[in-house]
């Protein structure tokens, strides 16, 4: 017997049967196939839509806290962007912008905490080297400030890098102005200076700052620059004024202030201001009519000086009375002043230069130590003082 039997055909109901289990089998598996392709759809679209509300929700968050900024509100800001970053997490951007929020409504540590965790992953990055520089003002920390403030002027800027870094120096600037680091603060503000492009307004802001700085002779030189390239410039003069008083240079300053209240915009600015600049007029105009210059005729220098002479010894005499009998430097010049011929006249003390040098080498000493010993004076005495303090400018143009 064969081991292996041939099978018998199938009958036609069999392969019927058969065909009917195959075409059941297909349509099954087309059947789950078309569910699955289906689903995966439907998961799919479910997904990017929950993906697409969460987008929109931390945009319009987003566009809340920015909102709140504008207003002035940081702490409804803050609240707002901390909903941001619910639906969009690891967003820089915001997480930045988060940070700002809570430094602005004081809350320093969170703004630290968040501004330290984006430094230590972009420590290049120029705003937010700024934003530490800032609060490090806040805290008092003034080395790390500076620090900080340098790596912003370091860092990268995205779009106008330029501008922004020169900002960000006269902010550094204005900051060491006010902890009265006035030698630092100088030499940022050269260096803005250097680099500002040629705009009135630029250099005008610059040549304020560098007269805050103690700085009025670099002042000075911008603000001649300007008056003298922008005629219509009136703050340019005025400015030109200002520095040449703190420079001492009074008939350079009466020049400035006689354009300046002259010039055509000077009227448009407020009273106050152009009392201001009256007074000063006015002030300077009397310092310089007592001012023996050099180019003053002989016989008038001579006047001057005899007037200037009873006025120091006047102030000499009221401090000393006023309980100063036993100041030394008082003391001193009171005997100065008794070597000094008595009944003077200007005609013969205008025959006498080596007289009329040491009267006014008193007159200047005086009000230097009156000041000293009895305080700032007033009227003449003012005036006399603040000569004393640059005679050899006061006369400079």
């Amino acid at each position: 017997m064969d081991i292996f039997k041939l099978r018998s055909p199938l009958t036609p109901e069999e392969r019927l049967i058969k065909r009917k289990l195959i075409v059941r089998d297909l349509i099954a598996l087309v059947s789950l196939f078309s569910i699955t392709i289906a689903l995966a759809v439907l998961t799919y679209f479910l997904f990017n839509s929950f993906l697409h509300r969460r987008q929109a929700m931390a945009q319009t968050w987003l566009q809340e806290g920015e909102s709140a900024m504008a207003r002035g509100r940081p702490d409804a800001a803050a609240d707002a962007f901390r909903s941001a970053l619910e639906y969009g997490p690891a967003q820089r951007e915001t997480e930045a912008k988060l940070a700002t929020a809570l430094a602005a409504a004081g809350r320093r540590q969170e703004a630290v905490s968040y501004f330290d965790s984006l430094h230590e992953s972009e420590p290049g990055n120029g705003p937010i080297n700024l934003e530490l520089a800032r609060l490090s003002a806040t805290q008092h920390n003034h080395s790390q400030a500076i620090d900080y403030y340098q790596r912003a002027l370091d860092g990268t800027w995205e779009g106008d890098g330029y501008t922004r870094r020169r900002l960000v120096r006269l902010e550094l600037a204005r900051y060491l102005i006010n902890t009265g680091d006035y030698s630092l603060a100088r030499n940022q503000l050269l260096t803005a200076a250097g680099n500002a492009p040629d705009n009135p307004d630029i250099k005008i802001e610059i040549a304020g700052l560098m007269a805050q700085a103690q700085d009025p002779s670099d002042a000075l030189e911008i603000y001649r620059t300007i008056a003298k390239e922008n005629p219509g410039r009136v703050d340019a003069l005025e400015g030109a004024a200002r520095a040449s008083l703190d420079l001492g240079r009074f008939s350079l300053a009466q020049t400035y202030l006689e354009q300046a209240t002259r010039h055509a915009a000077f009227a448009s600015q407020p009273e106050p201001i152009r009392g201001q600049y009256r007074d000063m007029l006015a002030e300077t105009t009397q310092l310089l009519n007592l001012y023996p210059g050099s180019d003053t005729r002989v016989g008038e220098r001579a006047q001057r000086i005899l007037h200037a002479a009873t006025i120091a010894q006047a102030r000499l005499n009221a401090c000393v009375s006023a309980g100063k009998l036993n100041d030394p430097e008082l003391a001193d010049l009171t005997a100065k002043w008794q070597q000094i011929p008595p009944k003077l006249t200007p005609g013969n003390l205008a025959l006498q230069p080596q007289v009329e040098q040491l009267i006014m080498d008193l007159v200047y000493s005086t009000a230097i130590e009156t000041e000293q010993a009895c305080g700032t004076p007033s009227g003449e005495d003012l005036l006399y003082l603040k000569i004393a303090k640059s005679p050899l400018a006061a006369g400079q143009q």
